[in-house]
């Protein structure tokens, strides 16, 4: 569930708009926390079918709803809005493997353990949550464990409120956030309410024999760029279709000079035939296996090529 955030902002970017025009009325109110009677009504709200590029999530958009802008794992929702209109509602939809260490909490503990980590990164981007007085409350998602939680709070000043609703499906999760100017609530929230019910996970499926080779393995390769810098990228594997790939970047760009940096991000992957297909959360890479017998010697991604270590 982390970089909820992240996501809605990449996002926010990616389709022209700026969080810092959502507005309403400014904020006398008394800073206390939000309590479950702020939760959205349960309105019926007639929906058309959608599924991601990935075909690992599906669900359903409100009439008039659309995806705005999508990255791996996360889309952008227009809930309706026309280019003339104020932004009263951002709402982001992610998806996701579970961490192993996740694996074990239900829907409203999961919830519970990432409010923090919520509302710090909001916070980063001007969205002030304050933190909720009730529990999370659970709420079915078509058989599977589901959550929601409503906050008061503040962006650029202004009054919002923000509700966040996941649900745990065959140990990944979906989570969809709207920031919502104060009185617009009940036009946006009960549509955000209806992607989360009718939120359906379809895993992809690993290869049982590839991913017995695969795990345990790590494969390693070094590209070269500009004007004498180079990245070395280790991919590490293990089972049940998780992926981490480390980067390390060093040496200079041809005028910029200096630069050297590292950075590790968890995926999963799918195949098919000779072919690998590695889901990061914000990147998805298509890679060619060569084999010796029955061994992955080489992961090949473009122009790198990683060995067995």
């Amino acid at each position: 569930m982390r970089l909820i955030a992240a996501g809605l902002l990449a996002l926010l970017a990616a389709c022209g708009a700026e969080p810092e025009t959502v507005s309403s009325s400014p904020d006398t109110s008394a800073q206390h926390g939000t309590t479950s009677a702020d939760l959205p009504s349960r309105t019926a709200v007639a929906g058309t079918a959608w599924r991601s590029a990935d075909e690992v999530l599906s669900s359903e958009l409100p009439r008039g709803w659309t995806v705005a802008a999508a990255e791996p794992g996360r889309v952008l929702v227009n809930p309706g809005l026309k280019e003339s209109d104020r932004l009263d509602c951002l709402l982001v939809v992610v998806w996701g493997r579970l961490d192993e260490s996740q694996r074990g909490l239900d829907a409203v503990a999961t919830m519970e353990a990432h409010d923090a980590e919520l509302r710090a990164e909001l916070k980063a981007q001007q969205v002030d949550l304050r933190a909720p007085e009730d529990r999370p409350k659970r709420v079915p998602v078509g058989g599977f464990d589901g959550a929601e939680r409503m906050y008061a709070g503040k962006a650029a000043g202004n009054r919002v409120g923000t509700w966040v609703g996941t649900t745990l499906q065959e140990g990944w999760h979906a989570t969809v956030v709207a920031v919502v100017v104060a009185g617009k609530e009940e036009r946006y929230l009960p549509g955000a309410r209806r992607i989360l019910e009718a939120a359906r996970i379809s895993p992809p499926k690993a290869d049982p024999g590839l991913d017995a080779q695969l795990a345990g393995g790590e494969y390693s390769g070094t590209t070269s760029f500009g004007g004498g810098g180079a990245i070395h990228v280790v991919y590490r594997f293990a089972r049940g279709g998780s992926v981490t790939r480390t980067s390390l970047v060093s040496g200079s760009f041809a005028i910029d000079g200096a630069t050297a940096g590292e950075s590790t991000k968890r995926g999963s992957w799918t195949s098919s035939g000779s072919r690998l297909r590695l889901v990061f959360v914000d990147d998805v890479e298509d890679a060619q296996l060569e084999r010796d017998g029955s061994r992955v010697r080489a992961i090949v991604v473009g122009d790198l090529r990683c060995m067995r270590r």
